[in-house]
C-alpha cells in the first residue's frame, strides 16, 4: 500500500480522502464532514446531528437522540450490523456494546487498508447488551476513556449483586433508595437488574421513561413505572426510583432517602455528596482494551479519551507498539 490511514484531530476524529473528508463524532459545529459518522447517541456524541454532510448512524441512535432532545434526523439510518460503499470507501458498522445503538466503524479503503474506530466500547457487554465483536484491522482508534493502566472495574456480576445488596438494605431499613444513572444506557441497566435480581418495577423519572420506551422498541424487555405530574404526588409509595445522573442528589419529597450515584466515574472521582458510589461502567477498563487491541492486530493504534496520553505511552513503552494519543484531556486542556 503506498499509503495508510492517518486520522488527525480537529474537534473530532478526521479521516481525509482524496474524494471526501470523514468526520466521526464531532464534538461542536466547527468538526464536520461530506460524510459523518455518529457512533451512539450521548449528548457529548451527537453534534453532528447539526452539521451539513451526509449522516450515517444506526436507527436506535436516531430514535434515542429525537427521546432525549425531541429532533429528528436526516441521517443513512442502518440497522446493525451492516455495510455500504462511498465511492471506493466500504463502511461496516457493528455494535460497541456501550448503549443501545452504539456503534464501531469499520472503513476500508483500496489504497489505505482498514480502520476500525470502536467508539465508546463495552468488550464484555452487560445485562442488557451482549459482547461486541472484534474489529481486525490495520489501524485502531480505540476508546481510553478509561484507559489508565492503574484502572480497573470489579466484574459486572459483582457489581449487579452491590447494587441489589445495597436497595434490598435500604428498603428495609425503612429509606428510598434513589438510583442516579445517565439516562441514556446506564439507567436502563440499573433497571433492569432492578427487575431481575429484586423482582422489582422502579419509579423512572420521565427522561429515563422516554429513552426506556426506545429501548422496548427494540426488544429489550424492562419493566419499570413512569413518573408522572404532579411529580410529589407521583413520587409518594415510591419504593425504589431511577433518577438522571446529576452532581449532587435529586431533591424529592421522601421521608427517609439514601441516594447512590452509578457511574464508571466512581473509580476515578469521589461522589461524598452521595450515600452510595457504584463504579458501573458503559465503557471498558485498561485490561479489556488491551485484550480488544491485542486481538484486533493493528499494527498502528490512536487512543480517544480521558486517559489517552497514559494509554499509549503503555502501548508504546510494554508493548513496543506504534501508538498516539489522538485526543485526551490534556490535549484539549491545550485548545484555546
Amino acid at each position: 500500500m503506498s499509503s495508510t490511514w492517518r486520522p488527525r484531530w480537529f474537534n473530532s476524529t478526521l479521516l481525509l480522502l482524496d474524494e471526501l473528508a470523514v468526520s466521526i463524532d464531532p464534538k461542536g459545529l466547527e468538526g464536520g464532514g461530506d460524510l459523518i459518522l455518529i457512533s451512539h447517541a450521548h449528548g457529548d456524541h451527537v453534534a453532528g446531528f447539526r452539521l451539513g454532510g451526509l449522516k450515517v448512524c444506526s436507527e436506535a441512535t436516531a430514535e434515542l437522540y429525537h427521546a432525549q432532545f425531541g429532533r429528528s434526523v436526516s441521517a443513512k439510518l442502518q440497522r446493525l450490523p451492516s455495510k455500504l460503499r462511498f465511492e471506493s470507501l466500504e463502511l461496516r458498522l457493528e455494535e460497541a456494546g456501550h448503549i443501545l445503538g452504539a456503534s464501531q466503524f469499520q472503513l476500508y479503503h483500496p489504497e489505505r487498508g482498514c480502520l476500525t474506530y470502536t467508539g465508546d466500547l463495552n468488550v464484555e457487554g452487560s445485562i442488557i447488551h451482549r459482547p461486541p465483536p472484534v474489529l481486525d484491522c490495520d489501524v485502531l482508534v480505540v476508546d481510553a476513556t478509561f484507559g489508565h493502566p492503574l484502572l480497573r472495574f470489579p466484574s459486572r456480576e459483582e457489581l449487579y449483586e452491590e447494587v441489589a445488596r445495597w436497595v434490598s438494605k435500604s428498603v428495609e431499613e425503612g429509606y428510598t433508595p434513589v438510583l442516579h444513572a445517565h439516562s441514556v444506557g446506564k439507567a436502563q441497566e440499573v433497571v433492569k437488574v432492578l427487575n431481575e435480581y429484586l423482582g422489582l418495577e422502579p419509579l423512572v423519572h420521565p427522561k429515563v421513561a422516554r429513552v426506556s420506551e426506545v429501548y422496548l422498541k427494540h426488544g429489550v424487555s424492562l419493566r419499570f413505572k413512569p413518573l408522572k405530574p404532579p411529580l410529589e404526588e407521583g413520587l409518594r409509595g415510591c419504593e425504589v426510583f431511577v433518577a438522571p445522573l446529576l452532581h449532587k442528589p435529586l431533591r424529592a419529597p421522601f421521608k427517609k432517602v439514601r441516594n447512590a450515584v452509578v457511574t464508571g466515574w466512581a473509580s476515578v472521582f469521589s461522589y461524598s455528596a452521595f450515600d452510595k458510589a457504584l463504579p458501573l461502567s458503559g465503557h471498558s477498563a485498561f485490561p479489556e482494551l488491551v485484550s480488544y487491541i491485542e486481538a484486533a492486530g493493528a499494527r498502528k493504534v490512536y487512543t480517544l479519551g480521558y486517559y489517552a496520553e497514559e494509554m499509549a505511552a503503555w502501548l508504546r513503552r510494554r508493548h513496543k507498539l506504534e501508538a498516539e494519543a489522538l485526543s485526551g484531556r490534556r490535549e484539549r486542556a491545550r485548545k484555546p
